[in-house]
């Protein structure tokens, strides 16, 4: 069954006043359930509110609901309020939104949201009760208590919004003040928190009768707001001393005030940020100053401008138990500015205790510079190992604790500024230092006798920096040219670049180097006492010194002291062994002898004998032509081949010299290697051997040898290393020393040589006295 909705409307309109007017949330739920108590035929009606996750009955009619409340998530209420759309439920026992609805429950439901508030449901006993009217009907009863609340609601924020405005105005500690600002001007005040009376000593009333631009300094336009808050600092009206941060705001208060100032006494922070510019002044020109008597000059400055007192000053250390005056402000005395004597003065106390200390009472301390004097207190603080700061006032309570902190943040900067000052004098000594020692090091560098050179490392290649005069003259290269090169390639053989590498690492690593090297000079190789010294021990660097010390004659008496080790050592080995066997044939030939008397043995033994004279001869050869030479001569080698041959027995055999040439060498050595070499060829290739000499020619048509050869069965390539060794011999009646021989007298000249296959098929000896060339 139905109402119809011309019969409710009385009862509707009725409702909408109660509600529109109610100051309460309670009363408008009690209106929503009386209305529709009046409105519909129902069973129950019930408004439900949400708190902390429950929809809790608020007001009912009809018959009492069986619950207080339930979640807000549960039931056909829960459903409502979670989805805000309302629902309309026939019949409850047969909707399967509704589970196990308990004994006595309506059958038919209208559920409506309250806005964000709550739940109203009205039901009925029967089931299908209720049509769309109803349900209309419902939801603008709804509607109608949520505008309701919501209004209710709006009106408390406002009024705890102006309670806590009023609370905040009256309890601020700023001076708040609210006007208008009619025609674009700041009007009289019309509102003034206790602030306000107390920053500006005058009652509210007094202010409400005052413009802001008659209380403070500055143009009446700055005390109008635009469309954002504005900051400025100004001064009291009244013109004193004071420093006021005023910040303008607009206020909307509908009809009120269009404006307000919050007006804060900045005075102190003003006066904070003056010292503190004053300070980080004065650290600015203590660390620019380029002398200790500078800074002790801006110290004193800046602690009168900061205090304003006449007795200020700085003394240093004497370094005879005495603090000397460095900068003063004014003298205490008559006697200008004394010197302060350890245990006669309280500076020195603190300078030796190192703490800052505020004395009172001055004349009557102990160990008081000057019992008359006129200072009452002063302050004294110390400047590290440099000194003190002192300052002194006439009368007691003058020197704040204020005042003695900014001191110490002064003292501080200025131990600071002159700890630095005296680094930097010795950083300036230290390099006046190293220009002297570098001076002294380029002077050396240039006029030390060793080839020496500078480089850095770049990319693992040494590169010249420098070289001095020595290096210029031995290696042939001046420095123009070597400076930005790689070293290595000027003057290290090819088969030494290997071990270069090894050096050049060791320097990168901080390691010395001291090594015998070969290096290629102006006058051809040569050997060197290699010192690399980098430029820092012992860590990663890329610069050295490369210092060259010409060891040459050791070398090459090293050289020819191994050689004659190696005589020696052959010597042995002939005596022990090739001797051996002629002396034990001879020595068995005369036992036969004495035994048989037949005189064939002792022909025998003299032939063995003749043998071992031979071997003596050919020893006695080798050990003189070993030895390396005093000194040499221009030599024909065709001069030199004609007086070998005719020293030689060649039967048939014939020389031919190819062409003549002028060798560096020894006459009598290169004679013996000639003869040698000639009886070899006549012991190995015969009497009619045929026998050629001739020069070498190297690049560029230079003369970088001569040769040897003949037609004779030559040495086969098995056997040309073994037979320039002592005692090695492929014939009956050679000794084995002849190309022993003629091996000693190439190395005792310094020359290479090698044995090959002459054009005829016989053996070919070359010698090259020029070792560039292959």
């Amino acid at each position: 069954m139905t109402s119809e909705f011309a019969d409710t409307r009385s009862e509707l309109l009725a409702y909408a006043t109660a509600v529109a007017s109610a100051d309460d949330v309670e009363t408008v739920y009690d209106e929503m359930a009386a209305a529709a108590s009046s409105v519909f035929d129902f069973s129950s009606a019930a408004v439900e509110a949400a708190d902390d996750g429950v929809l809790s009955v608020r007001s009912w009619s009809g018959r009492p609901p069986g619950v207080d409340g339930i979640d807000t998530d549960e039931g056909i209420a829960g459903r409502t309020y979670q989805t805000g759309e309302t629902v309309r439920v026939p019949d409850v026992r047969s909707d399967d939104r509704v589970t196990d609805p308990p004994e006595g429950a309506p059958r038919c439901v209208i559920s409506v949201p309250i806005g964000d508030v709550g739940v109203f449901q009205v039901g009925r006993d029967e089931p299908r009760a209720f049509d769309d009217e109803d349900v209309e009907i419902a939801e603008l009863l709804a509607s109608h208590a949520g505008h309701a609340i919501e209004r209710i609601r709006s009106q408390r924020e406002l009024r705890e919004s102006e309670q806590r405005f009023r609370a905040l105005f009256e309890e601020a500690d700023d001076a708040f003040l609210l006007y208008d600002t009619p025609f674009g001007r700041p009007g009289t005040v019309e509102h003034a928190n206790g602030a306000a009376e107390r920053l500006f000593d005058a009652t509210e009333a007094e202010l409400r009768e005052r413009s802001l631009d008659e209380l403070l300094a500055g143009d009446p336009e700055q005390f109008v707001p635009g469309g954002a808050e504005s900051t400025f600092q100004t001064a009291p009206a009244t013109g004193d001393d004071r420093v006021f941060e005023v910040a303008v705001k607009p206020f909307f208060d509908g009809g009120g005030p269009d404006a307000f100032a919050v007006v804060s006494d900045v005075t102190e922070q003003h006066h904070r940020e003056q010292t503190l510019t004053h300070l980080h002044d004065a650290t600015r020109r203590m660390l620019a100053a380029n002398s200790t008597e500078e800074i002790a000059d801006v110290i004193v400055d800046a602690a009168k401008e900061l205090l304003g007192l006449p007795y200020v000053g700085v003394y240093f250390d004497g370094g005879d138990a005495t603090l000397r005056p460095a900068s003063v402000s004014g003298p205490v005395g008559d006697e200008g500015p004394p010197v302060l004597r350890r245990g006669a003065s309280l500076a020195w106390q603190v300078y030796e205790a190192g703490v800052p200390r505020m004395f009172e009472d001055v004349a009557s301390r102990d160990h008081v510079h000057n019992e008359d004097t006129i200072v009452v207190e002063e302050f004294i603080h110390p400047l590290g190992e440099h000194g003190v700061l002192l300052v002194g006032a006439e009368e007691v309570g003058v020197l704040t604790k204020t005042d003695r902190d900014l001191l110490s943040v002064l003292a501080t900067n200025g131990e600071a500024a002159l700890d630095r000052a005296e680094r930097v004098r010795m950083l300036r000594d230290r390099e006046a230092e190293l220009r002297r020692e570098r001076n002294r090091l380029a002077a050396l560098f240039e006029n030390i006798p060793s080839p020496t050179a500078s480089f850095v490392v770049e990319h693992g290649e040494p590169v010249v920096k420098s070289v001095n005069p020595a290096f210029e003259r031995v290696f042939g290269y001046d420095e123009e040219t070597l400076v930005g090169e790689n070293i290595d390639d000027y003057i290290v053989p090819a088969d030494h670049q290997t071990e270069a590498e090894v050096y050049n690492e060791k320097l990168m690593a901080g390691q010395n180097v001291n090594v015998e090297v070969r290096r290629v000079t102006e006058d051809g190789p040569k050997d060197f006492l290699l010192d690399v010294v980098p430029f820092r021990l012992d860590e990663p660097n890329v610069h050295g010194y490369a210092m060259y010390t010409d060891i040459t004659d050791r070398k090459e008496r090293e050289r020819e002291l191994e050689r004659q080790n190696d005589r020696l050592e052959e010597f042995a080995g002939i005596v022990s062994h090739d001797l051996r066997n002629p002396l034990n044939v001879a020595r068995g030939y005369l036992e036969l002898a004495a035994e048989t008397e037949s005189e064939e043995h002792f022909e025998r033994a003299d032939d063995a004998l003749e043998r071992m004279h031979d071997i003596i001869e050919s020893v006695l050869t080798l050990a003189r032509h070993g030895r390396s030479l005093e000194e040499t001569v221009d030599v024909s080698l065709e001069n030199a081949v004609d007086r070998a041959w005719k020293n030689v027995t060649t039967a048939e055999a014939d020389v031919t010299v190819t062409a003549d040439a002028t060798l560096a060498a020894d006459p009598s050595r290169l004679g013996s290697l000639l003869e040698n070499l000639f009886r070899n060829a006549v012991e190995h290739g015969g009497d009619a051997v045929r026998v050629t000499v001739g020069p070498i020619d190297g690049d560029g048509g230079d003369l970088a040898g001569f040769y040897v050869a003949d037609d004779g069965p030559g040495i086969p390539p098995d056997h040309r290393e073994e037979v320039f060794r002592s005692g090695k011999t492929h014939s009956e009646d050679g000794t084995g020393f002849g190309l022993a021989i003629v091996k000693s007298v190439a190395d005792a000249h310094g020359w290479r040589v090698e044995l090959a296959e002459s054009e005829n098929g016989g053996a070919r000896f070359e010698f090259y006295t020029d070792e560039s060339t292959a």
